[in-house]
């Protein structure tokens, strides 16, 4: 198996272990707040996208 295969594997199922835990913390913030980078915040910081209960880190390397 080469490398770059390995580490798409690898990554991809990293990403999704990510997004099911962070749906989980972010219930756990009471209803105005939201989850941002592991902090219940009342808005999405700067570089955050606004996904409802959670706050999603906007890449711009893609």
């Amino acid at each position: 198996m080469s490398r770059a295969l390995l580490l798409g594997m690898l990554l991809g199922s990293h990403s999704e272990a990510a997004s099911a835990q962070a749906s989980v913390w972010a219930t756990s913030c009471p209803p105005p707040l939201k989850l941002a980078a592991g902090a219940c915040v009342r808005s999405c910081p700067a570089g955050y996208d606004d996904r409802g209960r959670e706050c999603a880190f906007r890449s711009l390397g893609r």
